[in-house]
C-alpha cells in the first residue's frame, strides 16, 4: 500500500531485501516553484478584476434592453383575501402621488387545480395523437371508443398500454381529472392570494416604491410596523389597509416565473432539495466507483472516455432529479441545476482521478501516471463534449423524422423548435476545464493551454448552436452568474492553491528517504555496491533487469496530507521527525506555498463571512439598492413588452397554456403568439367553464387575475375596450 505493486520488488532468491523504485527527477526549484507562485496570483487577481468587471458589465446589458422587471415590483406576503387589483392600485396612487400603475397580477393559491387543468388538456392532446384527425372528443363519444378499443386488444397490446397509455387509459384520466376538478371548485375554500406582481409605468415609480416600502424579511413577516433596528419604522401611509407592512421586492423577469410551483411552502422545497442532493451524491459515488473499476481492468485511455461520457451524461440525470423540486423561478432551477452538475464534473473530472492514483504513480511517464491521464482527460472531454454537441443527433431525429410525421400541428412545432439546452449545463461545460487546470497546474503547467484551446473549442460549438439547433430559453439574468462568481472561483482559488502547495511539497513523489548509517524497516532498499542491475520479481508478478543505487532509502510518508501530524499547511516544519525528504529549495517553495494557500483560504473566508454578514442583515433591514441609471422610456412604449401572466409549459404544446382569463388583458402583452391559433385556444378558464357549467359553479374567483390599465386613462382595460 506504501508504493505501487510495479515499484516495489525482491530478489528471486533473496525475499528479504527489498528494491524500490526511485524517481530520478530534478525536484522543485525555486525558478519553477515561484513561476507556478507567480500563475497563483494571477489568477487570484485576474478573477477580482473579472468579477467586477461582470458586475458593472451585468449593469450595463440591464440599461441597453428594457423589460418587464425594470418596471415592477412583487409583494411577497400580500393579504389573502386582497384580489381585488383596484385595490392595489388605488393604494399605490394615494401613498405616492403621480406613481400610474399598468399592469396587476393576483397569483392565487391554485396550483393543484391549474395542475389538474394542465393533465387534462395534455391528455385530450395525446388522445388527438390516437385517433384519426375529425375524430369527436365528446365524453360519449369517447367512452364508446375506449370501451371497443379495451375489448379488441391483444395481449400484447394490453402489455404494452402498461408502459405507453392507450385511448381507455388515456379517456379514465380524463374523467378522473374532471371530477377533481369539479370537487375543487365546490369544496375549497376561496384560494388565498400569494403574490401580487405590479407593474407601473415608469422605471422613476419602480425605483422609488422599492426604496419607500423594502424592509427586512422579519419586519415583514411578523408585521413589525416599528422597525427592528437597524430597520426603520414604517409610516402609516405605507402600511397597507393601514395596518399590513408589505414585503416588496423586485421580481424576475416574466417569462421565468415558474407559475406552477409558485406557491409551493419552503419546508417543501426545502425536503425535495435535501432528497435530490442525496441522490446526486450517490450518483458521483457510484460513478467514482465505476471509474475506479474501468482503471483496474481497463487500459488507461478508457478511464478518460468514462470520466467524459458521465460528464455527458449526468446532467440529464440532474434535470431529472430537478424536475421533482420545487421552483419559483427559472433562475432557481438553473442554480440547483448548476450546483448538481458542477459538484458532479468537479469530483468526476479531478477528485476522482486523484485518488484512485496511487501517490507513487503521480509523476510517471506511462498510462500509469497522473499527467498522461490528465491529457487524455482534457482530449477526451474537448472532443466527446463539442463533437457531439455540432452533430446534434437528437435535433436531427426531431426535425427530420419525427417532425414530418407528426400528426398535428402542434406536435410538428414542437419538432421543429430546437434542442433544448440548459445555461447552467454550459457554465459547467467550462468550469469544469478550469477547476482541472487550477487543480493540477503545478505537475502539468501544460493544463492552462489545453484549458484555453477548451474554451475556444467550447466558443466555436455554442456559437454554432445558439445561431443553428439549439430552442428558444428563457431569460434568466443574472442568478447563475452570481453563483458562479460568489462560489465556483471561490473553491477554485482554494483548490489551486492548497493542492498546488501540497504538490509541492510531495516532490519527488516516491515515498523514499535516503539514510545513512542503520537500514530498517519493511521497504527498506539494501545497499549492493557489487553489482550494477539485477533481476527483480515486482509485487505485480513482472519481472525487470533494473539499475541498482549504492544508497540506501527508507519509507517515509511523503503525501503529506496523510501523515498523522501536521496536515495542514503543507510547510516544511510538518514533516515527520527522522523522515524529511525537501531539499532546500523545495523547503523554500513549500513554505511560500504553504503560507500562501492560508491566505487564499482567509480570503476566501472573510469572502463567505460578508456574503453570509449580508444575508442576515436583509432579514431584519432593506438591502435594496438601485443599479444603473433610469432609461427615460415608459413601460407601454417598450417594442417588447411582457406582463406577468400565469402560464405552464408542457411536453406537448409549443406555447404555454395560460391560467387566466385572456379576455381582460391585452393580447399585446404576451411575450408570445401563435401563428395558427388565437391565445383563447390556450386558456385553461375556458376548459374549466365547460367542465362546471353541468354543476352550477363559476369559476370567476378559481383563478389568477391580470388586470391591464391604459397608462393615459384612468379606468380597466376590459375586454371591450380592448377590441
Amino acid at each position: 500500500e506504501k508504493f505501487a505493486s510495479h515499484r516495489i520488488a525482491t530478489l528471486a532468491d533473496d525475499t528479504s531485501a527489498k528494491y524500490a523504485l526511485r524517481n530520478n527527477c530534478e525536484g522543485t526549484t525555486v525558478l519553477q516553484g515561484f513561476i507556478n507562485f507567480a500563475s497563483l496570483m494571477f489568477v487570484v487577481a485576474g478573477i477580482f478584476i473579472m468579477n467586477h468587471y461582470q458586475k458593472l458589465m451585468a449593469i450595463q446589458f440591464d440599461e441597453d434592453e428594457q423589460t418587464a422587471q425594470d418596471y415592477s415590483i412583487v409583494v411577497e406576503n400580500p393579504p389573502p383575501d386582497a384580489t381585488d387589483p383596484e385595490e392595489w392600485r388605488t393604494f399605490f396612487r394615494e401613498c405616492f402621488e403621480g406613481a400610474r400603475l399598468t399592469c396587476c397580477t393576483v397569483a392565487l393559491d391554485n396550483d393543484i387545480l391549474v395542475q389538474s387543468l394542465v393533465n387534462r388538456r395534455v391528455c385530450y392532446h395525446m388522445l388527438e395523437m390516437k385517433l384519426d384527425p375529425g375524430t369527436p372528443l365528446g365524453a360519449e363519444n369517447l367512452e364508446r371508443l375506449a370501451i371497443e378499443t379495451k375489448e379488441n386488444r391483444s395481449l400484447i397490446q394490453r402489455f404494452s398500454a402498461i408502459f405507453s397509455p392507450g385511448i381507455p387509459e388515456l379517456v379514465y384520466r380524463i374523467n378522473r381529472l374532471t371530477f377533481k376538478i369539479q370537487r375543487l371548485a365546490q369544496f375549497v375554500d376561496p384560494y388565498r392570494v400569494t403574490r401580487v406582481f405590479l407593474t407601473f409605468e415608469t422605471e422613476e415609480d419602480q425605483r422609488r416604491v422599492l426604496s419607500a416600502l423594502s424592509v427586512g424579511s422579519f419586519q415583514a413577516s411578523s408585521n413589525n410596523k416599528k422597525g427592528v433596528p437597524p430597520s426603520r419604522g414604517v409610516p402609516k401611509e405605507h402600511l397597507f389597509r393601514g395596518i399590513y407592512v408589505l414585503e416588496v421586492n423586485e421580481p424576475d423577469e416574466p417569462s421565468t416565473i415558474r407559475w406552477a410551483d409558485l406557491n409551493a411552502r419552503s419546508w417543501q422545497r426545502k425536503k425535495e432539495i435535501i432528497y435530490t442532493s442525496l441522490a446526486t451524491f450517490g450518483a458521483i459515488v457510484l460513478g467514482a466507483f465505476a471509474v475506479s473499476l474501468v482503471k483496474e481492468y481497463f487500459p488507461s485511455k478508457f478511464v478518460a472516455t468514462t470520466i467524459s461520457a458521465f460528464n455527458l451524461s449526468f446532467p440529464i440525470l440532474a434535470k431529472f432529479l430537478t424536475a421533482f423540486e420545487s421552483h419559483p423561478d427559472e433562475g432557481s432551477v438553473q442554480t440547483s441545476l448548476y450546483c448538481k452538475i458542477a459538484l458532479f464534473r468537479w469530483v468526476n473530472t479531478a477528485l476522482v482521478i486523484t485518488i484512485i492514483t496511487h501517490f507513487t504513480e503521480t509523476l510517471e511517464k506511462d498510462e500509469n501516471g497522473m499527467i498522461p491521464k490528465v491529457f487524455e482527460i482534457f482530449i477526451a472531454d474537448i472532443l466527446m463534449t463539442n463533437g457531439l454537441q455540432i452533430a446534434d443527433p437528437i435535433g436531427h431525429l426531431q426535425k427530420h423524422v419525427i417532425a414530418p410525421w407528426a400528426k398535428t400541428q402542434d406536435a410538428m412545432n414542437l419538432a421543429m423548435s430546437g434542442t433544448d439546452y440548459e445555461l447552467a449545463e454550459r457554465y459547467t461545460n467550462m468550469t469544469k476545464l478550469l477547476f482541472l487546470a487550477f487543480w493540477f497546474n503545478a505537475i502539468y503547467p501544460g493544463a492552462f493551454l489545453l484549458c484555453g484551446v477548451g474554451f475556444i473549442f467550447i466558443f466555436i460549438a455554442d456559437r454554432f448552436s445558439l445561431t443553428r439547433t439549439w430552442a428558444r430559453t428563457s431569460k434568466l439574468g443574472t442568478s447563475i452568474a452570481d453563483v458562479s462568481r460568489t462560489y465556483f472561483f471561490a473553491f477554485a482559488q482554494v483548490a489551486m492553491g492548497v493542492v498546488s502547495s501540497y504538490y509541492w511539497a510531495s516532490f519527488p513523489f516516491d515515498n523514499l528517504c535516503p539514510v545513512e548509517d542503520n537500514l530498517f524497516g519493511n521497504f527498506t532498499a539494501i545497499t549492493r555496491t557489487e553489482i550494477n542491475s539485477v533481476t527483480l520479481t515486482f509485487q505485480d508478478g513482472e519481472n525487470k533487469t533494473v539499475n541498482v543505487t549504492d544508497t540506501g532509502f527508507k519509507y517515509c510518508q511523503q503525501e503529506m496530507f496523510m501523515n498523522p501530524g501536521n496536515r495542514f499547511p503543507a510547510i516544511p516544519s510538518s514533516q515527520p521527525d527522522g523522515a524529511q525528504w525537501m531539499t532546500s529549495d523545495q523547503e523554500v517553495v513549500t513554505k511560500v506555498f504553504g503560507w500562501a494557500s492560508v491566505a487564499v483560504l482567509g480570503y476566501i473566508f472573510l469572502k463567505f463571512l460578508w456574503v453570509f454578514c449580508l444575508k442576515i442583515r436583509s432579514i431584519f433591514a432593506s438591502d435594496y439598492e438601485a443599479r444603473g441609471d433610469v432609461q427615460g422610456i415608459n413601460y407601454s412604449d417598450i417594442e417588447a413588452v411582457s406582463a406577468y401572466i400565469p402560464q405552464v409549459s408542457t411536453r406537448v404544446f409549443a406555447y404555454p397554456l395560460i391560467a387566466t382569463d385572456t379576455s381582460s388583458f391585452d393580447p399585446e402583452l404576451f411575450d408570445w403568439a401563435d401563428a395558427d391559433k388565437h391565445h383563447d385556444y390556450y386558456d385553461l378558464t375556458k376548459d374549466a367553464d365547460e367542465i362546471l357549467q353541468n354543476i352550477h359553479v363559476t369559476a370567476t374567483n378559481m383563478f389568477s387575475k391580470v388586470a391591464h390599465w391604459d397608462p393615459d386613462e384612468e379606468s380597466i382595460r376590459t375586454p371591450e375596450s380592448i377590441m
